[in-house]
Parts: structure tokens; sequence; C-alpha cells
């Protein structure tokens, strides 16, 4: 057809140019040639690109799907490796040292101790996310209480970091939200826990923004920055995947994986952006409900503490200070803010201020000199500034202080310290009593409970016949003091939050004798809860004893000031429980503690459930190790049924997954003869021997039926 085009057009030029007339009829056949030309090519070029866009795509499919499988991989070879390396660190780092040697070396036990205590739980949680258990409670709550827990946590796991924390919260945001704030406090320990972790120094900031969005609710946004060394684009891929890292022996992405799924849980997505050299940027944005949407100002201080006050700020850390400047400049108050450096350098004329707040390290004989000087002239404030990470329980505060703030910090602290500088009357600003006073010759313990030695789960029985009430919102942690006390012969019972605590305590017909209380709850915080109570005098002597993520001077004062006798820190010592109850308990017998062996006996089918193994793995703590058999046996209880359909579907891809799974997790548990099972199935896959499957699956099934029957019995103990 070329040729035929070719020389047609050859003839029609050659006749043009001798002058001879040409038929419109030949013309016409010119053009259709030449447009039926240019069809041709065209479809040619559309094939050939279509052709090459197909394979560009068939390509990235298969790379996709590609990094999708190794990610499962990885995932699962974390779940079959976590028995060993759990094993290992208590095995042999923990329980093969000697007494005496684990006495002498108080802080690596400690530290060996929270390690393990982490990834148990995180197990915990991984396993409910599994078998689709994490509900979703929206309830309103106080948003400064979720970062007080957060960050008491925080500093629990990273004591004597070098890192700055610094909350920075758009004074926008309203002090009361509705939403689900416990799994808000999840996702950002975890990320949070991750971020840490990556730095050694340097700062990790966590930025609050509200924005508006429809019918009277709110979309804040997260933005976790920090200043560490930042992720390469393959890093980022596999973050959020679980693994073990023999070489550093840390597990990684756990405690990421969970929190991703429980932001996209809460109609939220989590992005990450990271720049080498730099740092990484996790953010995430939820959704939440007004409690009042005509309320633009959150915090009011009474008419003479609203007059302007002059600040004057200095901090080690100039982002930090900036974050405060802001909480103080909501007030209306004129702030100054100086470098440490600078302020060293220079020594300032701090006479025209009313507020001075300096970093602790810079109290030295010369500056407590100048501002004694400055005081005998003027009313000044003078706070000291220090990090909870960095904290030395142990100082005792200059007499030139009038009261001391912690980072990282937020509004509703920055709010109480300057009402409670000023010794202003919180009742009319709160809508809570300032202080409750207990009545007479009832016992408040104001120092830290000290932890009763040898304390063991049989221990408790001393207290039998003593009516609990556990008020708590972590169904967790209800689970697990529930276990920890259910065979003590103490009544418990239990409220999700201070509302319900408050409604059991009037409505109960025998009255309780000891009542736990968490202070971070949603509906009604464990302040408010522990007022409505006292307001009550027949109440006035119950036992009402605090349980805190953060305790802070500060915190103490709320504590002590709403009528409570006592705290105790997370996580729980079950000796510091012990000393509570004792302290506060009429009910105490004379028995004296037994060995903690007593369901190492009743059990015989050691190879079908080791128990004593599997508390060994849970930190040698049974009421986790309870909670963790009761989320097996809910995520896969029923395992067999799957097991037999994949088998009958040839589906042996999912088998090896399912394999993977189960291997990790009947490790853990001590499950030793579904745990040879597994790995005999295992066996079968990875050599392609797939028709010996259908021998497996009436094996399964009994296996898992036998340790169902041994669990039911072990916990119904």
């Amino acid at each position: 057809m070329k040729k035929t085009i070719w020389m047609f057009l050859i003839g029609f030029n050659t006749l043009l140019e001798a002058g001879m007339p040409i038929d419109p009829k030949e013309i016409e056949t010119f053009w259709i040639w030449v447009a039926l030309f240019t069809l041709g090519a065209v479809g040619i070029i559309i094939l050939f690109l279509s052709s090459r866009q197909m394979t560009t795509i068939q390509k990235i499919h298969k790379e996709l799907f590609a990094k999708q499988l190794a990610m499962e991989q990885a995932q699962n070879v974390f779940l079959a490796n976590m028995s060993e390396n759990i094993h290992d660190i208590v095995e042999h780092r923990f329980l093969d040292i000697p007494e005496n040697v684990k006495k002498a070396l108080p802080v690596e036990a400690v530290e060996e101790e929270h390690r393990l205590l982490d990834v148990t739980n995180a197990l915990i949680e991984f396993l409910r996310l599994k078998s689709k258990k994490v509900e979703i409670v929206n309830e309103k709550f106080n948003l400064n209480n979720v970062l007080n827990e957060v960050s008491g946590s925080i500093c629990s796991s990273f004591k004597g970091s070098s890192v700055e924390l610094i909350f920075d919260v758009d004074n926008k945001i309203p002090r009361y939200m509705i939403g689900d704030s416990l799994n808000l406090e999840k996702i950002l320990k975890n990320v949070l826990e991750y971020t840490m972790n990556q730095l050694l120094t340097g700062e990790v900031k966590l930025e609050i923004t509200m924005f508006d969005t429809y019918e009277e609710k709110a979309e804040l946004q997260f933005k976790l920055t920090d200043t560490g060394m930042g992720l390469t684009s393959e890093q980022i891929e596999t973050l959020f995947v679980p693994y073990y890292d023999e070489k550093s022996n840390e597990y990684t992405g756990l405690g990421l994986f969970v929190a991703k799924e429980l932001i996209s849980i809460l109609n939220g997505e989590l992005a990450v952006q990271s720049v080498e050299g730099k740092g990484s940027t996790f953010t995430f944005s939820l959704p939440f409900a007004m409690v009042d949407p005509s309320n633009k100002r959150n915090y009011r201080l009474p008419e003479k503490i609203l007059t302007v006050k002059k600040v004057f700020i200095v901090d080690s850390n100039y982002n930090s200070a900036l974050t405060i400047k802001k909480m103080f400049s909501y007030f209306k108050h004129d702030v100054k803010v100086v470098g440490k450096k600078e302020f060293i350098k220079n020594m300032y004329n701090l006479t025209p201020y009313d507020i001075i707040i300096l970093d602790e390290t810079l109290l030295n004989i010369r500056t407590v000199d100048y501002l004694n000087r400055i005081k005998k002239d003027k009313e000044l404030k003078v706070v000291v500034l220090n990090s909870l990470l960095q904290k030395n329980e142990n100082n005792s505060l200059n007499p030139v202080v009038d009261r001391s703030l912690t980072k990282p910090l937020n509004q509703e602290r920055i709010f109480e310290l300057i009402v409670d500088m000023y010794d202003i009357d919180m009742s009319n600003i709160l809508a809570n009593k300032k202080e409750v006073v207990v009545s007479e010759g009832v016992l408040i313990h104001r120092s830290s409970i000290v932890e009763t030695p040898h304390t063991v789960q049989e221990s408790f029985s001393d207290f039998k016949g003593m009516r609990l009430l556990i008020v708590e919102d972590n169904i967790i942690n209800q689970k697990v003091l529930s276990n920890l006390l259910k065979s003590s012969g103490i009544k418990i019972s239990i409220a999700n939050n201070g509302r319900e605590a408050v409604e059991k305590i009037k409505e109960s017909t025998n009255k309780f004798d000891f009542v736990l209380m968490d202070i971070n709850m949603p509906v009604m915080d464990g302040y408010i809860a522990t007022q409505m109570i006292r307001l009550q005098k027949e109440f006035d002597t119950l036992p009402i004893v605090a349980f805190t993520a953060l305790a802070l001077d500060s915190e103490k004062q709320k504590i002590f000031n709403s009528g409570m006798n006592a705290f105790l820190t997370k996580p729980l010592k079950i000796g510091k429980l012990y000393t509570a109850f004792k302290m506060f308990s009429a009910n105490m017998n004379e028995s004296q503690n037994v060995l903690y062996n007593k369901y190492y006996k009743t059990i015989e089918e050691a190879n079908t459930l080791d128990i004593q193994a599997g508390i060994r793995y849970s930190n040698n703590n049974e009421a986790l190790y309870l909670e963790i058999l009761k989320e097996f046996m809910d995520a896969y209880g029923q395992s067999s049924e799957l097991f037999a359909k994949l088998v009958r579907e040839h589906r042996y891809e999912q088998i090896r997954m399912l394999c993977l799974d189960m291997k990790g997790l009947t490790g853990t548990i001590g499950a030793k003869n579904m745990h040879e099972l597994i790995n005999q199935i295992n066996q079968c896959v990875i050599y392609n021997k797939q028709e010996l499957l259908g021998n497996y699956v009436g094996a399964y099934q009994k296996e898992l039926h036998e340790l169902h029957e041994v669990i039911e019995r072990y916990i119904a103990l």
C-alpha cells in the first residue's frame, strides 16, 4: 500500500508540473488515500503506545504485589519469631541472672521488665485487632487529661532521655470534646514511643490543630515531628509491618501497626513524610464532636487576674519556650522569650516583669540573689522550668521559687498555675470545689507508696471479704486487675468512668471498703468523681486511691484537693497495690503468704498448655498471661474450621500464613503440642508436600479442642 500511495503521489505531482488538467474524482481519490494512510499510521502508533503502557502497568502491579507479599511475609515472620525472642529475653537476659546480681543491678532489671511488659501489652492489642474486638466508645473527655496520661507513660519508658518533648496545642481546641479518648491515647503513645526511640538527643514535637467541619463537629490534626536522621522511602514502605530485628534485639513496628489500624478504625488516615538527615513527620486527622461549640474561650481567669501581666521566659529549648509563650499569651499576658545562652551572656533587667519563668539550671547564687532583691520591692512570681524526662524527684525547690512547671505542658496546666500562684478560688472557674477536707482521723498518705517485697497473687487472700471498686475505662487494665485478684476472695465491682463510680457508690446496699480511682476517664474524670463522692458525709471515711500515669507535684495537689487518700502510679506494681490495701483495709486476715504454685499443680496437661512457661513469657504476670489466652482463643479459637476450608480449596499461601501466626502465638502461650503440630503442617507447605495436608485436618481440630478445654479450665480456677 505504501508503494501504491507513493507512486500515486509521484504521478499526481507530474501532472501538476505538466499543467495537464486533473479530474476532480482523481483529487478526491487522492485525499481519501491520504486520509486512510494517516488513520493507519495513527492506529499503529496508538497500538504501540497502548502496548507499552500495558507493559508498564503490569510491571508496576507486579512490583506492588511483590512488595505487599514481602510485607505480609515480614509480619508473619515477626509472629513466628515472637515466642522464641520473648523466651530469649526472659531466659537469657533476666531469669539466668543470680538473685544477688539482680539486686545489685536494679536499673537494668527494671528496664528488661518494662521492655517485656510493653511487648506483652502490644501483643494483646495486636490480637484484639486481629479478632476485630476493638470497640469505639465516643464519650465526653478532657484532652488535657489524655496528654497528661501520654506524657506520664512516655516518662516511665524514657526517663533520663536528653530528647526535648514539646506539646503545641492550638488554643482554639476546647478542654472537653466527644470522641474515643482511650484509643486516641493508645495512638499517641505508640507513635510517640516509636519517635522517641529514634533519637538520643534533639526534639520531638506534637502539634495539635483544629479545623471546623460541619454539624457542630471538628477535626483535630495531630502532627508529630522529630529532628532525627529521617527515613528512606524503602523504610517508610515497611514502617508499619512488625518484625523482630535480630541485630538490635528489638521489636519494631508493632506499636505503629496498632496505631495505624486504630486510626483507620476511627475514620482517619496516617501519613508519613521524611527527609534523610532532617527528621520525620507523622500526621493524622480524626473527627470529634463539640460539647459546647459556642464556647470560644475555654479558660477564663477572674477579673483581677485578667489585667495584663508581664511574663519573662528563659528555656534551654527555644521552640519549647515559644509554645509556653503562646499559652501565657492566651490570657492576654505580655510575654518575652529569651534563649538560655543569651540570658547567661546578658543579665536582663527583670524588675518590669510580674512572672519570671526560668530553666532550673539557671538558679545559681547570682540569679537567686537578684530575684530576692526584686521580691523585696514588688510582688514577683518565680517559676522554675524542668523536663518530665529529666526531672530529679529529689530536688527541693529554692525558697525564691514560688512554683514549678514540668514540660511538656498544656493550656490547662498553665491556667491552674496562674490561679494557684495568685491564690484564687477555683470554685467558680472549674465548677468544682478547690479542696475537699477529708474527715479528721482518716489516713492521708501524700508520699509515694512503698512496695511490699515478695508479693505474689496469693498474697491478696489476706484481704478476703474486702469490697473493692475498680474505676477504670481501659478494658485490658480491668481484666488484668480482676484476674490478679480473682482467687483472693476480694469482692470486685467495676465502673467504666467516674459517673458510674459515683452511681455505684451511692446506690450500693453494701458499702465499699476501697476505691481504686483512675484519673483520666471519659464522661467524668477521677478528680470530679471523688469530689462528688465526698459531698456526702457518709463517704468521708471511704479510702479512695488515685491511679495515675503522671505524678507531678501539681497533679498530686489536685489528687489530694479532690479528696483522695493516696496515689499509685502506672505501670502498677502489685507490691505497691498490696501495700495500699494493707494501709487502708480493715479486713486483713492473719494467714501467711503461700508459694505461688497453685495453678502449676492443678493443670496436669503440661504438654497441652505449659502454664509456667506461658506466665514466664508474660513478664511473670499471670494476669497478663490470662488476658493473652483469652485474646488468643477469641482470635484463633475457631481456626480449625478455617484450616479445613483452606485445605479443601488448595489455598496453600494462606495456610502458610496461618501457620506462621499460630507458630509464634502457640509458642508464646506454652501450647507445646499445638506448636509441634503447626511446625509439621508448615513443613508440608515449605517442602511442597501439599498432598499430605488433608491428613492434618482432624489432628488440628482435635489438638485445638483439647487446648481450648485446658484454657477454659485454667481460666475458671
